[in-house]
């Protein structure tokens, strides 16, 4: 009997999703190769064990690709008594970008040209019994984006096409994974959690909602509270105690269900630095982070590796050839934030 009946392959590796997918499968006994634009020095120590090999690669050149393929297939092979395990090939890569056309350019080659160099440089060694993976999102799955990410979006829809329908010309099976809001360090520099910590407010604040009780007690106000005074408990007196807070607070004065507060609540969670540029408030962002993990809103990269290396184990296809990991309990709760958003 093979040592290794699995084998990962994975781009992005050294960070975020990617990284947490290596470990869940060398926590299952696989074997796995991932490729990273960091040097090997900077890859964290429990991603490079007996059982992974690293490669540094950029996914935008097709033929770090195809040298990324003939070293992970030899890795595998040298591993397993000359025998190639089933593989799981993941296109994990992929950044966010807005606004500068050279940043976009960037992105699309990414996230679009990335995922496509690396199916053709492992179509022959994943054949029949192996999977191709795409990474998605939740802004591509269901059809919503946040202003001015619209050109992500079309990315990530790509990505999926990639994954379920180009990987048909290569003989290929493939299925798309579409993360929901994940908690890394791309995100928290982003304003998006402390957007989805409003929505939040405003949705499940009103009093017959079915996830009410469960965010004001997170809020620590009675049943029956206003959104807006749920959104204080929840953000807490640190951050609703500053002077800046107050444009905010008048507009939640005015409008206690939060329907209008969008401009002023921007203005306060983005601050312009001495450099002129404008970063989302770091402590607003972490306690937006605190309050949606409770909620389920928000996940880890760790439960997006779980649900997608449990899937590439069964070796079969999700029904619709899409992968959903937006919660850990599978409620999507994110969905409706984002629904609501998009109204």
């Amino acid at each position: 009997m093979l040592s290794y009946q699995n084998a990962l392959v994975i781009t992005g590796g050294a960070s975020g999703i990617g990284a947490a997918s290596v470990q869940a499968a060398l926590r299952r006994n696989w074997l796995v190769a991932c490729c990273d634009v960091q040097p090997l020095d900077k890859i964290p120590e429990p991603l490079l064990t007996d059982n992974s090999l690293y490669i540094q690669a950029d996914v935008r050149n097709p033929e770090a690709m195809a040298q990324f393929a003939r070293r992970a297939t030899q890795f595998f092979g040298d591993r397993n008594r000359d025998v190639v395990p089933q593989m799981g090939v993941v296109a994990c890569a992929g950044i966010s970008r807005r606004g500068d056309p050279e940043q976009v350019k960037l992105m699309k080659d990414i996230n679009e040209g990335g995922t496509y160099n690396l199916l053709r440089a492992f179509a022959d060694a994943i054949g029949k019994q192996g999977l191709f993976v795409g990474l998605s999102s939740i802004v591509a799955a269901e059809g919503i984006a946040v202003a001015g990410d619209e050109e992500y979006r079309l990315t990530k829809i790509e990505a999926a096409r990639i994954a379920t329908d180009e990987v048909a010309n290569f003989n290929v099976r493939g299925f798309a994974v579409a993360p929901g809001a994940i908690d890394t360090p791309m995100t928290r520099h982003e304003a998006i959690f402390a957007m989805l910590l409003l929505g939040a407010a405003q949705v499940f604040g009103k009093p017959d909602h079915a996830h009410h009780a469960e965010i004001t007690q997170l809020a620590r106000v009675p049943e029956g509270s206003t959104p807006a005074d749920i959104f204080r408990g929840l953000m807490g007196q640190a951050l609703t105690g500053e002077e800046d807070f107050r444009r905010v607070q008048a507009s939640m004065t005015k409008d206690p269900s939060l329907a209008s507060v969008g401009k002023a609540y921007m203005l306060y969670t983005n601050l312009k630095g001495a450099d002129g540029q404008i970063r989302p408030r770091p402590e607003l962002i972490a306690r937006s982070a605190e309050v949606l993990t409770a909620l389920d809103i928000v996940i880890g990269p760790e439960v997006v590796a779980d649900q997608m290396i449990g899937q590439l184990a069964t070796g079969e296809v999700p029904e619709g050839s899409l992968l959903r990991a937006y919660s850990r309990n599978g409620e999507d709760r994110i969905r409706e934030l984002l629904r609501a958003f998009g109204g």
